[in-house]
């Protein structure tokens, strides 16, 4: 057996989990970014439970068989496993979604400021200069346009111009995401015994390394209804991937959009077998929500639209469809301020065991205690470096209020209703700015603001459902606490330290500018539309968007009679939940699949019932881990035939 780094109640942390974690955290931090800026492939990292990890996972799964076969004591425990996935998963939202706009963003003010765009009026005399890159040196010339032919590169004047602003900007990062990890542990008993929330994206590592003992491949590949899943999305992925080579083989098509009337917004049809697997251990009422709240989107933006009804002035950062995001948004805050209320019971009794010197919290992944003291201090912490990044004490307060009900009601989301792709309809930088008014905002207020998108802008992939996720694990596999703690402390800490390392080297090698993403684009990447957008708000100063706000409380009361006929009447078939998302343009791309997840669990329960149900599980395991295979595969095909001009596969 091998020697473990802590004693026996770490269970899952070993030298070899370790190991092999570290090297999936570097595999998601360098190859994320390297598929889609430079490879041009699919998006590894992109979703909940990401390619990232499960084509990793289902690897390991297989190879760890076979040295099981050779030798027992060499093969992987299933608690060394799950510490190996968990420390994949808390990372997968850092290479893209916040060192990529970090980067984007914090360097773009210098670099990009022309007599133009009159960000030299308007924006730079109000930076926060301990958060901004320097250039001096051509640090940030040279990141954006790549080192000139035959430079090395000068690591004393990278170190300047980088090292205190990375320094500021992960502090707040860390500091957030310690207060994340803090609110999971609060929350979790009352998400997982008290409210049995479904957690349906953890159904695949629970059926693979359930009872995966004794050398042989897990039971539920001994099963035919799951290679009968897994050949339908491998099979059509193996074809295309035939055609990368042979344009006469024809491409097999997933991908249709429908025009339902003009002005309306467009049907876009995917075939998302991930979606369609997950989708399946999700309640029925939940799934049949989403895609029919969808629809009732779907039609009210395009009335809006015809008759001139809705809102026209868009939010950056907001890509859904203007009027119903705002009331979806209400719907959000309304789901996530609601489940708090249901929780107060719990919350009073986690305070209380806080306060108590020998209260035990063994159930959890730190003491309520603890837990407690990093929300308070890091709330602070937060709150006095948004004010000393320029925002007022009113409107800090405001924004990091916004940030946290988002990061809350997504965990929430994912978890119950298996959303694998999700942001939030609107963020909170839109909401604070339209709900104070961007004239009672001073321009350092607004220019912070536009700062902060590095970090809160496309919120994808985010930390904390990840968490929330290692909490359940821990759970069913009875982890202990300690070593788990530590293997997500280091892979996010060194999972950073790849990231940005990584992206500086890419940088400087070819220029951020030729990347394959908009995000880092000289004309319109994130970096330009962000204070473009701050310039028109502090030329143009306007007070609370009164449009705006009513559809935000049109989705509030909408939100409120929901969950109160949910709770009132055991028959009322429409789950609130499903109001909250369905304006996203995630969920235009994925109702479909989440229909037919929907449709096919309805049939099976309505003439098999519960045994059927369980019966077809396998099937429907199969569709991910065959989708998770084919991208994996498909990803190599593009890295050694075909770098930079891969092939794109739903998203990843």
């Amino acid at each position: 057996m091998t020697k473990k780094i802590f004693d026996q109640e770490t269970g899952g942390l070993t030298a070899r989990s370790l190991l092999i974690g570290l090297l999936l955290v570097f595999a998601i931090c360098v190859g994320g970014p390297f598929s889609i800026f430079t490879l041009g492939s699919s998006e590894i990292t992109w979703s909940f439970f990401p390619v990232g990890v499960g084509f990793p996972f289902v690897c390991l799964i297989l190879l760890n068989t076979v040295v099981a076969n050779v030798r027992s004591s060499w093969a992987l425990r299933p608690p060394e496993i799950v510490t190996i996935i968990v420390m994949g998963l808390v990372v997968t939202g850092i290479p893209a979604f916040i060192c990529g706009y970090l980067l984007a963003i914090s360097t773009a003010p210098y670099y990009f400021a022309s007599p133009e765009n009159q960000w030299a009026e308007y924006v730079l005399p109000y930076l926060p200069e301990f958060l901004m890159p320097s250039n001096k040196g051509f640090a940030i010339t040279w990141f954006f346009e790549g080192l000139p032919f035959g430079e090395k590169i000068p690591w004393t004047t990278l170190l300047t111009a980088w090292a205190m602003p990375l320094f500021w900007w992960l502090s707040f990062i860390w500091t957030l995401y310690l207060v994340s990890f803090a609110l999971v542990v609060i929350l979790r008993k009352q998400w997982v015994e008290k409210e049995r929330l479904a957690f349906p994206l953890m159904e695949v590592p629970q059926a693979l390394l359930t009872d995966n003992i004794g050398g042989r491949l897990p039971p539920i590949m001994h099963n035919r209804l799951f290679w009968a899943g897994a050949a339908i999305p491998l099979a059509i992925i193996t074809w295309n991937i035939i055609g990368f080579f042979y344009h006469f083989v024809p491409n097999i098509e997933w991908h249709y959009s429908i025009q339902l009337a003009p002005s309306f917004p467009t049907l876009n049809v995917r075939l998302n077998f991930p979606v369609v697997g997950f989708m399946y251990f999700v309640n029925l009422n939940v799934s049949f929500s989403i895609w029919f709240f969808y629809l009732v989107c779907m039609i009210e933006e395009g009335l809006f639209s015809r008759f001139g009804l809705g809102v026209t002035e868009t939010d950056w950062f907001v890509w859904g469809l203007p009027s119903v995001s705002w009331q979806s948004w209400g719907a959000f805050v309304i789901m996530v301020l609601w489940g708090l209320w249901m929780a107060r019971q719990h919350l009073g009794e986690v305070l209380k065991q806080a306060w108590r010197p020998n209260s035990s919290s063994a159930d959890e992944l730190l003491t309520y205690r603890t837990a407690v003291t990093v929300v308070v201090l890091g709330l602070t912490y937060m709150l006095v470096w948004l004010h000393k990044a320029g925002m007022s004490w009113m409107v800090a307060v405001f924004f990091l209020a916004g940030v946290l009900i988002a990061y809350i009601g997504i965990t929430r989301l994912v978890i119950q209703a298996g959303a694998y792709y999700l942001t939030t309809p609107v963020v909170s930088q839109a909401m604070t700015m339209m709900t104070l008014g961007t004239a009672s905002i001073a321009p350092h207020g607004l220019v912070a603001l536009g700062l902060t998108y590095s970090f809160f802008g496309d919120v994808q992939s985010i930390f904390m459902p990840a968490a929330a996720h290692a909490a359940k694990l821990r759970g069913t596999m009875r982890i202990g606490r300690g070593g788990l703690c530590v293997a997500i402390a280091l892979a996010v800490i060194i999972g950073f330290g790849f990231a940005i390392g990584n992206l500086l080297f890419m940088g400087y090698d070819i220029g951020a500018s030729n990347f394959n993403s908009w995000v880092y684009r000289v004309s319109s990447g994130a970096g330009v539309t962000t204070f473009n957008d701050v310039v028109a708000k502090v030329k143009d100063p306007a007070p609370f968007h009164s449009l705006k706000l009513t559809f935000f409380g049109i989705g509030a009361a909408a939100m409120s009679v929901l969950t109160f006929l949910q709770y009132r009447f055991s028959w009322w078939p429409l789950h609130p939940i499903g109001l909250t998302v369905a304006s996203l343009w995630m969920i235009r791309n994925i109702a479909v699949a989440i229909f037919i997840s929907w449709a096919a669990k309805s049939i099976i329960m309505r003439f098999g019932g519960y045994e059927l149900y369980r019966k077809a599980i396998p099937f429907f395991i199969g569709l991910i881990i065959g989708h998770f295979l084919g991208v994996g595969i498909s990803y190599f095909v593009d890295w050694v035939f075909f770098p930079g001009n891969g092939h794109f596969i739903l998203h990843g």
